[in-house]
């Protein structure tokens, strides 16, 4: 064998020992690996994908809660009980039926809810209880939400709340009248009013001044509503019915001012908020309870302690006119009279 023909085997064999060049061995190893941690990725997307589809199946499968929402919840009144208008062919009988045992209720004292509310009203609920008392004698005073919330509000009079609103009103009146206004004011009771579209109310008292506002159907300048501080949320939706339904501008006038009067049972308290248009709390507040240092006493007014008192009333807002003369001026409820309002309230109570 030739030496050339030896050095060419011997090259031969040196090549097919030697390892491969570093490059091409991992030029070949980096696709066998990224075939591998695809399949992995697809793995993990396929399990994440049984377990969403599982997942939605099991919600679908799941029963849906079909009871309906709770109408106290629904309107915002939790904690009140929130009645079925009843059937237009007997809607007077039942609701004085439901106002006698509440009113029994209330007497008890196993009720603090002075109010029947009820929801699903219209206004042939409405007529039909107009029809049914053709003198406008009703089991309480009416507040009518409109058919659009169907809300329909019987608020019964009790004695401490009568006595509470018709104090202040004529506290207001003996001062206007101590101004020499007496004549100009004129007091409107428990009116009806007609708001806007469907809706209607009727307010514990008010008054508005004298001429009166150039259209009929005048809305008071100034407006009292009383009731149980347990039925809060109540009285702050006949505080809005007010202001909601007197837009400004309107012929009939705007309501300026009302006065919440709020009974606390238990306590004793008496709470006088003032609240204007758009407010979201009230401008002043007066709180009326026993001495906790004292004996209880429906006699002495030395037994009581107010706060927050003296209210000012803008006289402007009552008269709807600036001030004129050395005489017109605000309308203050003061702390004397704050304190004899208790005692008051409470001597009407026939449950102490």
């Amino acid at each position: 064998m030739s030496s050339s023909c030896r050095r060419r085997r011997r090259r031969r064999r040196s090549l097919s020992a030697s390892p491969a060049h570093p490059s091409s061995s991992t030029s070949q190893a980096r696709p066998r690996r990224s075939t591998r941690l695809a399949a992995q990725a697809r793995q993990r997307s396929s399990a994440a994908d049984s377990t969403v589809a599982a997942a939605t199946a099991t919600t679908a499968a799941a029963p849906q809660d079909s009871r309906p929402l709770d109408p106290a919840k629904q309107f915002g009144l939790t904690g009140l009980t929130v009645l079925p208008i009843p059937d237009i062919e007997d809607i007077a009988a039942t609701v004085q039926r439901h106002a006698e045992e509440r009113y029994n209720q209330l007497l008890e004292g196993s009720s603090t809810q002075e109010t029947l509310i009820y929801y699903n009203a219209t206004t042939s609920h409405i007529d039909a209880i107009h029809s049914a008392n053709p003198d406008r004698i009703y089991p309480g005073r009416i507040t009518f939400f409109g058919n659009e919330s169907g809300l329909l509000f019987f608020r019964m009079a009790l004695p401490v709340h009568e006595v509470a609103h018709i104090l202040l009103y004529d506290e207001v009146r003996d001062l206007v009248s101590q101004m020499g206004l007496r004549k100009i004011i004129v007091p409107v009771g428990s009116a009806n009013y007609k708001g806007i579209g469907t809706r209607g109310k009727q307010g514990d008292s008010g008054i508005r001044p004298d001429p009166p506002r150039w259209a009929g159907n005048h809305f008071p300048s100034l407006v009292i509503e009383a009731g149980n501080s347990e039925s809060f949320r109540r009285l702050y939706m006949d505080k809005d019915w007010w202001f909601d339904n007197s837009p400004l501008g309107q012929p009939q006038g705007d309501v300026r001012i009302v006065l919440l009067v709020k009974v606390e049972r238990q306590t004793r308290r008496i709470l006088v908020e003032q609240w204007y248009r758009s407010q979201l709390s009230p401008s002043q507040t007066i709180i009326i309870m026993p001495h906790p240092d004292k004996p209880f006493s429906l006699h002495d007014s030395r037994c009581w302690v107010v706060e927050g008192a003296p209210m000012v009333i803008p006289f402007e807002h009552v008269f709807l006119r600036p001030k004129q003369g050395g005489r017109e001026m605000d309308i203050v409820l003061t702390e004397p009279f704050c304190a004899t309002m208790g005692m008051q309230c409470w001597k009407s109570n026939t449950r102490i």
